[in-house]
């Protein structure tokens, strides 16, 4: 790993253990570690946080072809009753619902859903209209740039979202 990289892991790695709940929950977890370079896997399960939010890090690293960016790779489970209040993201992020009944509230920013499909061809991307919650389940996924959003789960099992997240360097993936 050249200078500049490993610099910028090591920031990956601070923000992730000094960054604070509303920085990183989504992606991150609480106080949990990236795991970086390649498909690298955190050592331990993460636990829920007061809010039912567990997250852990799969991956993440500083691509060259995207300067001045960081990328992770994530998976996040919400518990049910559990969510994140109105938070910000200042990067691009796309998540997948892998199992569960999703809420999710676009407040700012843009949003696109792309739903699953019976025949396993996705539906057409559609764009989400701001203050309009939507309700994503397995196969779904959903786009979102420079957004503000909530996210409950709105059902009776574990939300289990699988994301990539690109950042601007040196920023949190989830802030307020």
């Amino acid at each position: 790993m050249n200078d500049t990289v490993a610099r910028s892991a090591s920031s990956i790695t601070r923000r992730a253990v000094v960054g604070g709940a509303s920085a990183i929950a989504v992606a991150l977890g609480l106080g949990h570690r990236l795991g970086l370079g390649g498909a690298s896997a955190q050592d331990a399960t993460p636990t829920p946080d007061p809010d039912g939010v567990a997250g852990e890090v799969l991956g993440a690293d500083v691509p060259t072809i995207a300067q001045g960016a960081e990328l992770a790779v994530g998976r996040t489970t919400i518990a049910p009753g559990g969510g994140l209040p109105p938070h910000s993201h200042p990067g691009a992020i796309v998540f997948a619902v892998d199992a569960g009944t999703w809420g999710y509230t676009p407040l700012e920013g843009t949003i696109r859903v792309t739903r699953a499909a019976g025949d396993g061809t996705p539906t057409v991307t559609e764009e989400a209209t701001l203050g309009v919650e939507l309700i994503l389940t397995k196969g779904d996924a959903l786009f979102a740039e420079a957004s503000r959003d909530q996210m409950p789960n709105a059902g009776e099992d574990d939300v289990v979202l699988l994301l990539a997240a690109l950042t601007p360097a040196g920023q949190d993936i989830q802030t307020d």
